[in-house]
């Protein structure tokens, strides 16, 4: 069997990963010269990790995580204002969780790639025809290609998704926020950091670093715009926001890469009505971008992938498996957006008072009862996605 994946990111990666192991002749296209690094900081736990513990894949991933002490909130002039040790929030998932660099997971898939696995950086779908029996496509530079089956894994404004499925304009749902991310060097802002993920928490705006290794530090933004559009000057955009601070933020903003160096865009959600086509199908933020405010965007990611590589080795038929996928997928990705829904107000706080009411629930987090607050908010790991993911219960 045959698959072309378009889009070499988590979700793509992860496919790859998973139908090659499984004997697939795969093929992955990468519009991007190379493979991608950096980007910002997540928590790596739920589907994902339930995902990488069957598929051999935790052990490479836990040896990229960062130990995190906590998060420290801080004020304008970088005073304290509130701390929440790491240690509640991993009780709250029975230890179930790490946290490394979105470009990490992405190196650790790519060196765990099977010998099957053709990765063309530089490359990508400009059309595509999907038939009963396969799937025939034509790629930027004039070649064609057949598969038995599509894969689009090409992230939150996919191409394969507008030229198969549906527009931008009807899947995008903007929330209301962008958010921009890069890595840079300063002993004083490592030194600042210290062990813990410190964050500038202010009404409608947030700027978070934590440091690496040395005078290396990970930083990233969070801000309310109303415009859906991303600037054109992403560093003239993030200074618009942040660029009125003080404490550390100017020599952050002195250290900004060029604006190709930097992780840019909308926080926003895809609510695409199909996923799949005869031999297509969408998956990671293609398919269901659940946001940064929802969280395990990459967990759900290398869940997803997981799971349709169980459906495929489950059903003889390649659409009945791409049907089961969605059928079982769908509803676990819709109640990871609506969470992240009614949580953004607390994530970015719209007023002091609910700047002051969060640090309030971080400074007593470690007691029982705001413990399982905490717990109570994010969603339990759902593993019925793959324990019940079996051929009888889903076609």
């Amino acid at each position: 069997m045959k698959a072309i994946i378009a889009g070499a990111g988590i979700a793509g990666l992860t496919a790859a990963y998973e139908l090659g192991r499984m004997g697939w002749d795969v093929t992955v296209l990468e519009r991007a010269k190379e493979l991608r690094s950096g980007g910002y900081m997540i928590d790596f736990f739920g589907p994902g990790y339930d995902a990488a513990e069957e598929n051999g894949l935790l052990d490479g991933l836990a040896c990229r995580a960062h130990a995190i002490d906590g998060v420290e909130l801080v004020n304008g002039d970088g005073s304290h204002q509130a701390y929440m040790s790491y240690a509640a929030l991993r009780a709250s998932l029975g230890g179930r969780l790490f946290s490394l660099m979105r470009g990490d997971i992405e190196q650790v898939l790519f060196e765990a790639l099977p010998g099957s696995v053709a990765l063309r950086f530089g490359s990508e779908v400009i059309a595509v025809e999907d038939r009963d029996t396969g799937v025939a496509v034509v790629l930027d530079d004039g070649t064609g290609a057949e598969a038995d089956l599509l894969i689009g894994a090409d992230g939150l404004h996919s191409g394969l998704r507008r030229q198969m499925f549906c527009g931008e304009a009807e899947a995008l749902k903007f929330l209301g926020y962008h958010t921009a991310a890069y890595i840079f060097r300063s002993q004083a802002v490592a030194e600042a950091a210290k062990g813990n993920f410190t964050m500038l928490s202010l009404p409608g705006r947030q700027a978070g670093i934590f440091r690496m290794q040395g005078d290396q530090v990970a930083v990233y933004f969070l801000w309310r715009d109303a415009r859906p559009e991303r600037a054109a000057d992403t560093r003239q955009a993030i200074a618009e926001q942040f660029g009125d601070l003080g404490w550390l933020i100017p020599e952050i903003l002195a250290g900004a890469p060029e604006n190709a160096d930097i992780y840019y865009d909308v926080v926003a959600q895809i609510e695409a009505e199909h996923w799949h086509g005869k031999r297509t199908v969408l998956i990671g933020d293609a398919a269901y971008a659940v946001s940064l405010l929802a969280g395990q965007g990459a967990s759900l990611a290398i869940g997803g992938a997981h799971l349709l590589a169980r459906m495929l080795a489950e059903h003889d038929d390649i659409g009945a498996a791409l049907v089961a996928f969605e059928r079982v997928m769908r509803p676990e990705a819709e109640k990871k957006q609506a969470a992240g829904r009614r949580t953004a107000e607390w994530i970015v706080p719209s007023s002091r008072f609910r700047v002051w009411l969060r640090a309030i629930v971080f400074n007593f987090s470690s007691l029982p009862i705001v413990s399982r607050l905490i717990g109570g908010l994010v969603p339990p790991s759902p593993k019925g996605i793959f324990a019940g993911a079996t051929k009888g219960q889903h076609t």
